[in-house]
């Protein structure tokens, strides 16, 4: 069994991590006689690494990272014999020999919209995002929204999208977020949250330095961020762990469940001491998680332009 990441080592306290230890946990349980992984580097190198393992007969591979779907599906044509998962990625087609799991943006942006209001003392809140074209930033940040407005309807929202940029500073323009962060606090929001790499950590940083409560969005930004320790609220995470569990064992046992399939969210740790919120708020934001899941709560978005 191997693993390549897009980006990063696997000891990066997110998504790639959380993979890892889950393959661990899965090697020791089914005796599996090997586990290797490739910690890519360079995008020019995505589709040669996932190829490494697949030449070298490896009957499962899992690929970390929405950037890889591309080079995942090639390598998977070329050997139908191997069992594909991608974390985080999504797929046109299907194909009998790969698996993907994704996250539903809308449901973490709405945990991240409630909580906001939840805490929120001016009654304004904020979320800088990257271009609404992209789907997945689209989803989480009117996910934001409606979830701020089904805790309170009274709240101001502000929704930030870089629209109109160059598509080659996509994730890629920390300075259009903090720009954008700084005049959102001019407005008077107190407590707000980003999504789209460098682009929303340039905002969030921002906020720190004016000590703006932040929620994190994509991994745990604690550790990502350090900057963000003073002021993070905590972070909405992406665990994949139980879906990839149960989709490794069924392929070892000779059962391959190809398809798409939904990861589960979660809070990251309440760290900060000015953070240690109600019991109430905790109950009623696991109550929300809980109710997400279930479909008891239904997330209705605007349609999109």
């Amino acid at each position: 069994m191997g693993l390549v990441t897009a980006y990063g080592d696997v000891e990066n306290h997110g998504l790639n991590q959380v993979t890892w230890e889950a393959l661990q946990g899965i090697e020791v349980q089914s005796q599996m006689a090997r586990l290797d992984k490739i910690e890519s580097i360079d995008a020019r190198d995505w589709q040669k690494n996932i190829q490494f393992f697949a030449e070298r007969g490896y009957d499962v591979i899992v690929t970390v990272g929405g950037n890889l779907s591309e080079a995942t599906v090639e390598v998977a044509k070329e050997f139908p014999d191997i069992f594909f998962v991608g974390i985080d990625q999504q797929v046109e087609e299907a194909y009998e020999n790969v698996a993907t799991i994704y996250f539903i943006e809308e449901r973490a942006g709405f945990l991240a919209g409630v909580l906001a209001a939840m805490v929120t003392e001016s009654g304004k809140i904020g979320a800088v995002c990257e271009t609404s074209d992209i789907d997945a930033v689209w989803l989480y940040c009117e996910g934001f929204r409606a979830g701020a407005l089904y805790t309170n309807e009274d709240v101001r929202i502000y929704v930030e999208y870089r629209e109109g940029g160059s598509s080659d500073k996509f994730f890629n323009d920390p300075e259009w977020g903090e720009e954008r962060m700084l005049q959102l606090i001019e407005e008077g929001v107190d407590v707000v949250t980003g999504y789209g790499g460098n682009t929303a950590r340039g905002a969030l940083l921002a906020a720190a330095e004016k000590d703006i409560p932040v929620i994190g969005s994509e991994e745990d930004l604690y550790f990502q961020l350090p900057e963000l320790q003073p002021v993070l609220i905590t972070s909405i995470i992406k665990d994949p762990s139980a879906v990839l569990s149960q989709l490794v064992l069924l392929a070892h046992q000779g059962e391959i469940s190809a398809g798409s399939y939904a990861g589960q969210l979660g809070f990251a740790s309440f760290r900060a001491p000015q953070f240690d919120l109600a019991t109430e708020i905790q109950l009623a934001l696991d109550d929300t998680l809980q109710k997400i899941k279930t479909d008891d709560i239904k997330i209705e978005l605007p349609e999109k332009n």
